[in-house]
């Protein structure tokens, strides 16, 4: 295998050339510095007319007044809905306590009917008795064409059989 490297012309020898050795490189700490060029500011040459300059701050005023017009909308915007924020408040507020005040009212209703109910429940010892109380159980009494005679003995039969 070391015959497939040899080199059949022989070694090749290097030289260093003493001048090109001592010169410096290319890229010194020198080289590396940046470009430094001293400009005076306003040095003479003016880059900028009077009337550019002009529209210029004519330019700038408009811009500012514009942004003083956006915030004063803006400060509107802010305490309107801060005053809509107020009257929500405001209403829903009005509206809890007229909501308590409606559930307040519905519970007394109904404690009422309840009391009623049970005052009426406790008149009739059963419910045949209610049923007999609600209908006319003289002949003389019934407004009406038909003859009822058959279910009143009927309810009066039942009211009795359940009394004794």
């Amino acid at each position: 295998m070391d015959e497939f490297f040899d080199d059949p012309a022989g070694t090749i020898e290097t030289y260093v050339i003493p001048e090109v050795a001592a010169e410096p490189h290319m890229f010194n700490d020198a080289a590396r510095q940046p470009f430094e060029m001293p400009i005076a500011p306003n040095a003479g040459v003016s880059l900028v007319s009077a009337e550019q300059q002009k529209r210029r701050d004519k330019l700038r005023e408009l811009e500012d007044e514009r942004l003083k017009q956006i915030r004063e909308k803006d400060q509107e915007e802010r305490i309107q809905k801060q005053q809509r924020k107020e009257k929500a408040q405001q209403y829903l507020l009005q509206f809890q306590t007229q909501l308590k005040s409606d559930i307040q009212a519905r519970k007394d209703a109904n404690k009422q009917t309840q009391e009623l109910r049970s005052q009426n429940k406790s008149e009739y010892k059963n419910s045949w008795d209610k049923i007999a109380s609600n209908i006319a159980l003289k002949d003389g009494e019934y407004p009406g064409e038909k003859d009822v005679t058959k279910m009143r003995q009927a309810i009066l039969n039942k009211r009795k059989d359940l009394t004794k």
